[in-house]
């Protein structure tokens, strides 16, 4: 192997990777023992690659293997006290940061991770429902109404005046007309968006809106409703066919945008530069591809750690 940098950092990598896997033998334990003191260079870098692995988010599973390596192999008392407490923390962090979603999921009918999903009513009505959202659905022989709990869904909707089709996210109220609309409410503001036809929508305190094609309707609490019109119809809902148009990001939220349908998990490390802004079509079942796009804009460096886990520094 050449005494260069980014094979140093790839084989610390390696190592790192054998440990988490909790299986590492004693003869690839006298191997890694080796290599590192084999030059200070090496070292070096695997004190950095660690201090890298450490930032990602570990499950308590893999901290376990981690623990359960460097206990079985080193008997090192201190640093396998340091990993009981490190497994206790990532797990109690898992049931604090986790308990909102499980009560999302109970109350949905749909919920996707990744991927984006479409779903068929029995009124021959189609959702497509984005990555990471949820909602749920309530038909009644009068009304048809759902719910969207969380993230992004594009409606086409079969009209019925005798059952009405409504949907709510968060305070607003969508009554449809007959159409194809976006609804949003990963964040504040919701907001809706009409690609055909017209909907009606209603928030409390405030007065009863009609958006007609092409048209979208931002709501917050504490401003007034904010209407866009002359929309290009090809970039409403354009991840419902498997396309992020982004217009003018920062690269934080591109980051963060196309984290969202990325099999694994990405990671942006520091600042990124604030000057920098992201505009382009991305696939989103080629996320990778895009993040090397956003990489290279930005010029930041991206590693990656096998297929799932990418990281932007």
């Amino acid at each position: 192997m050449n005494d260069n940098t980014p094979d140093i950092a790839q084989t610390a990598r390696h190592w790192i990777i054998r440990m988490a896997s909790g299986n590492m033998t004693e003869a690839e334990l006298e191997q890694f023992h080796t290599w590192r003191k084999a030059a200070p260079e090496h070292e070096k870098e695997f004190q950095k690659e660690c201090k890298l692995w450490r930032s990602l988010t570990v499950s308590p599973t893999q901290a376990q293997a981690v623990r359960l390596t460097w206990h079985r192999k080193t008997k090192r008392r201190r640093l396998k006290t340091a990993f009981v407490s490190f497994t206790v923390l990532a797990a109690s962090f898992a049931v604090i940061f986790y308990a909102p979603l499980v009560k999302l999921w109970l109350q949905a009918d749909q919920w996707t991770g990744t991927t984006i999903q479409t779903i068929s009513l029995e009124d021959g009505s189609r959702v497509v429902l984005d990555s990471e959202s949820a909602l749920s659905i309530q038909y009644t022989p009068t009304q048809r109404h759902i719910t969207l709990l969380r993230g992004n869904a594009f409606f086409d909707v079969k009209h019925d005046p005798s059952r009405p089709f409504q949907v709510t996210a968060s305070t607003v109220t969508i009554n449809d007309v007959g159409t194809q609309f976006e609804v949003r409410n990963d964040h504040a503001p919701v907001t809706i968006t009409v690609k055909e036809g017209i909907v009606d929508v209603a928030a409390p305190h405030e007065a009863s809106v009609r958006l007609r094609a092409h048209e979208r309707l931002a709501y917050q609490h504490t401003t007034p409703p904010l209407i866009e019109d002359n929309l290009n119809p090809d970039d409403i809902a354009a991840w419902s066919h498997g396309e992020l148009v982004l217009e003018n990001a920062t690269v934080a939220d591109a980051v963060t945008i196309l984290s969202r349908y990325h099999k694994g998990a990405v990671y942006l490390l520091g600042s990124a530069p604030s000057t920098t802004r992201i505009s382009g079509i991305f696939r989103t079942d080629q996320t990778n591809d895009a993040l090397t796009t956003i990489a290279a804009t930005a010029k930041l460096k991206m590693r990656t750690f096998s297929k799932y886990i990418v990281v932007l520094e």
